[in-house]
Formats: C-alpha cells, structure tokens, sequence
C-alpha cells in the first residue's frame, strides 16, 4: 500500500476546503495587482487546486474523469430551463423590489453595448466553469457520499464565502460591501446549487449555467447600487434556499417510496465519480 497516496486520499477534501479560500485570500492581500486582476486570479484557485489534489490522489485518469465532468451536454431540457429560469427571475425580483421601494424610478437595464454583452458573457461563463469545477465538481460529491445534501451544501459555503471577502476590502471590485451578507449570500446559493446538482444525479453544467446566469442577468438591475443589490439578493437568495430546504427536505429531494434496485440522487451521483 502505497502510504502517501493514502494520506493524500484521506485528507485531499480538507486540504481543499481550507487552502482554496486561504490562498484566494492572499491574492488580494499581498499581490499587488490591478483591481480588475484580482477577481480573474482568484477564480482560477478552485479549478487549479481541484486538478492539482485530484492528480495526487488519482492520478492522470482521475483529472480526466474531473474534466469531463464539464461536457455534460446531454440534459433534459427543463433543467436548462430552470436553471437559467431562476437565475434570470431571480435578478427581475431584485429590480421589481427595489422599485417597490422606491430606490429606482423604473425598471433600468444595463447600457452595454453588443460588444460587452459578449465580453461579459464569455467572461462571467468562464469564472463558472472554474468555479465550479472545483466546489461542485471536485467537492461536493466527497461530501455527498458522507453526509446530506443540505450539510454538504453548508460546508462549502462557508469556506466560499469567506474567500469572497477578498474583493470587498479596499480597493477592490465590491469595497464597502457587508462581508456578512456576501458570506450569506454565497451559502444561500450554495444550497440552491446543490439542490441543482442533486436533482439532476450530478450535473455540473446545470450548475455552471445557473452560476454565470445570475451573474450574466445582472444587466437587468441597472440603476440599484452594489450595497443595494447584494442586500437584496441576500433577502431573495436566502428565501429561494429555506423553500428549497422545505420542500425538499435535508437531501434536496422529494421523498419516496423506493422500488427495488433504486438509489438516491446523492448515492447515483458517488457511484458516477467512483
């Protein structure tokens, strides 16, 4: 037996959980990189740590198994649209409250021009994917196959939302921001993610879809400022996570009665990444 790749195996899931917000940290603590560098930096930690502990423990056909995880194409169409559903409702939500309480006169899309459109697009899909690919790609069903769904979801938000708190100290993208809703916010949407995940037996482009999606749909809150939209997409976050946890309950899934041979989401979801 092979000693350290054994130790490797046994703590590759902690060494990620607590190095990937550590060392996103530093990079807007002690590089001193122009401010629109430091969010592009920090998005690659997860993706290039996951590829890294995944090569250690599983070598060469475990980073190919990881990789592809980003070519599931092949999904039922209600899922491609309920996960850009939601992230599209939820950024109209956010302009239809802010109108009600008076903070903008209309609703105000985003002056950007075809060009950013696209720039945008490409560029808030590629943070996603890397995103992704290291908290629900390589994370979440480690967490899965020891623990429920919900408490998965938790353990990853935290750490998440901590490395967010990178980009609102001074100088950088969201300054003056609350760190406390930012890190609530991001465990919100971790359980929101998750029950994506879950609900379709560990499909990751789902998630990366509803991920850019609601940072892409931001265009449609024209005229709310960054403090007023992280508030209110804490609020409207935060609501869409405790009715998930409610009707779906602490696996993120509906219960029932099971037929002979059948598994759960979160079982069929271990068994692939097996």
């Amino acid at each position: 037996m092979n000693t350290n790749s054994t130790f490797i195996e046994r703590y590759s899931l902690l060494t990620f959980l607590i190095l990937t917000p550590l060392l996103s940290l530093a990079i807007p603590l002690f590089l001193k990189l122009p401010t629109e560098l430091v969010p592009l930096i920090m998005i690659l930690v997860p993706a290039l740590m996951a590829i890294l502990l995944t090569s250690l423990s599983e070598g060469r056909k475990g980073v190919i198994a990881l990789l592809q995880k980003l070519f599931q194409w092949r999904i039922p169409f209600k899922w491609l649209a309920i996960s850009l559903g939601l992230a599209f409702g939820l950024r109209l939500a956010i302009s239809l409250l802010a109108l009600l309480f008076g903070w903008i006169p209309a609703i105000q899309f985003n002056a950007w021009s075809p060009q950013q459109f696209i720039i945008i697009g490409i560029f808030t899909l590629i943070g996603a994917v890397m995103e992704e690919l290291g908290w629900r790609g390589y994370a979440l069903p480690k967490l899965l196959s020891q623990r429920s769904a919900l408490t998965s979801a938790l353990l990853i938000g935290i750490p998440w939302g901590i490395l967010h708190i990178g980009l609102i100290l001074p100088g950088q993208m969201n300054a003056g921001t609350s760190g406390q809703e930012t890190v609530l916010y991001l465990i919100a949407t971790s359980v929101v993610l998750t029950w994506l995940f879950v609900q379709t037996r560990g499909n990751l482009v789902v998630v990366i879809l509803y991920h850019a999606g609601e940072n892409f749909f931001v265009f449609l809150n024209g005229g709310i400022s960054i403090t007023q939209s992280l508030r209110l997409l804490n609020i409207m976050t935060i609501a869409l996570a405790m009715v998930l946890i409610l009707l779906y309950g602490v696996k993120l899934q509906r219960n029932f009665v099971k037929k002979p041979g059948m598994v759960d989401a979160a079982q069929t979801v271990e068994q692939t990444n097996r």
